[in-house]
């Protein structure tokens, strides 16, 4: 780093302008040496000697530039305004932590403002609501138009133990779109490394989660012409709860390569979406790759999961229910790659049909040990025409969900009875990597692979 102290880091400190009409004087935090243990997976089993800073109510922004990696930003239990964080960069191997201390921290402004929680080309950082072992979410983000946003060029980051709530857009979005400045577009910037986990983001106006951009192929026109958005790398979104959406729960763009969505729970999605077909559980969307599975999603107004990848996604092990349009509905828009897969997952009471399939430009479409019950137009897998290349076998398609013997379906208690009629009759889904069930179990589990997202 350009400075290997805090001695030269000057953070100008205002009132935020959300809420106050005055100034704070300038300060210049002391440099500490302090010890941090957190709950974070990749923190907890160790305990760093950093250099910290802590930030103050009346502070709106933190300018990171003198900071050294593996500094921890402190910021106390309260209720504040919003804060932006810029120019904050640590290294892969010592990341600049932003932590909550002493309890939760409430961010409150209001739904007009700009953001609730802001970073501004940063890198490697963690953002981790877990300073109190007795606060699930030690961090509280209370309005704004986005309530989080990771945005100007930032990358390479995680999120955890965070609740947004009340935003006017997006609950937390991670993107920087492409702009007539060159180090905004594609070849030229990569986000990559969003790790966005153990979240809880409710009463959204838009999507709860949207990372990436959503027009990979196209692009913007602008008065500089047209503008390409950057790739996305690495993206893992996972072990979050998402509550009343205005748009999708999560959405996701521009994912070109090791993109996983596994383990959230998304609840009434869709509740007021700016434009028709913005009402889905899960977006995979243009320019995404990689695997969706282990989902719950339920009483999506639109499709439970709607597909637009690259062609290369597995979706598998997901519990889809009640959604007021398609189970699952797949369509090739930029699609180079070879296959759709649609693997054990369990599709139930969806208005219009099971899966439904537009992606004539996909090579093969894979719907395989899938359950689909009670789908409201009568089809359960649906192709758009003939030109849909489709392999489908050992898949359940009845009318009654009490016939699937699960141990308490009206409690989401998935597991399955020893009478259940899915059991011992699937495919070996090995082959696409489906090696364990929604709760994790092995499969087989008895002499062949069980049909559906759960393994007796």
């Amino acid at each position: 780093m350009k400075n290997p102290t805090l001695n030269c880091f000057a953070a100008v400190i205002v009132m935020s302008a959300f809420t106050m009409c005055t100034k704070s004087e300038f300060k210049t935090p002391k440099k500490t040496s302090s010890v941090v243990q957190t709950n974070d997976t990749n923190l907890s089993s160790q305990t760093l000697a950093v250099n910290s800073i802590t930030v103050q109510p009346s502070q709106w922004y933190v300018d990171g530039t003198n900071l050294p990696a593996g500094t921890v930003i402190y910021i106390p239990a309260g209720t504040r305004s919003s804060l932006l964080l810029k120019n904050i960069t640590g290294t892969a191997a010592s990341p600049i932590i932003i932590i909550n201390k002493g309890g939760k921290v409430t961010f409150s402004t209001s739904v007009t403002a700009s953001y609730g929680f802001k970073t501004q080309n940063c890198r490697y950082f963690k953002i981790l609501g877990n300073g109190d072992p007795s606060v699930e979410y030690g961090f509280n983000v209370n309005g704004g138009n986005i309530g989080m946003t990771m945005d100007d060029l930032s990358s390479d980051f995680e999120i955890s133990n965070v609740e947004v709530r009340n935003s006017g857009f997006a609950g937390i979005m991670a993107k920087t779109d492409p702009t007539c400045d060159v180090a905004t577009q594609r070849g030229h910037f990569t986000m990559q490394n969003v790790i966005l986990h153990n979240n809880y983001v409710h009463k959204t106006g838009g999507e709860g989660f949207y990372v990436g951009n959503s027009f990979y192929a196209d692009g913007r026109s602008l008065s500089c012409g047209t503008v390409l958005p950057h790739d996305v790398i690495n993206v893992k979104i996972y072990n979050n709860r998402i509550d009343s959406a205005g748009c999708e729960g999560i959405q996701v763009g521009a994912a070109i390569l090791g993109c996983e969505v596994y383990n959230n729970t998304v609840t009434s999605p869709g509740l007021s979406p700016f434009a028709s077909g913005q009402n889905n559980g899960i977006q995979i969307g243009e320019g995404t790759g990689g695997k969706c599975y282990n989902n719950l999603v339920k009483n999506a107004p639109g499709n439970g999961i709607i597909v637009l990848g690259l062609g290369d996604n597995q979706v598998y092990n997901n519990f889809i229910l009640n959604s007021g349009a398609n189970g699952i509905f797949a369509d090739s828009r930029y699609t180079p790659g070879p296959n759709f897969q649609f693997v054990n997952n369990t599709i139930i009471s969806s208005a219009a049909d099971g899966i439904k399939m537009n992606s004539t430009t996909i090579p093969m479409n894979t719907v395989i040990n899938n359950i689909i019950v009670q789908s409201g137009s009568g089809t359960a897998i649906r192709k758009i025409n003939s030109g849909v290349k489709l392999t489908a076998s050992n898949n359940y398609i009845g009318n009654d969900t009490n016939a699937l013997n699960f141990a308490n379906y009206a409690a989401d208690d998935f597991h399955l009875l020893s009478t259940s009629p899915l059991i011992n009759a699937g495919a070996n889904t090995s082959v696409y990597g489906v090696t364990l069930d929604y709760y994790g179990k092995a499969r087989p589990s008895g002499t062949a692979y069980d049909i559906g997202a759960t393994e007796y």
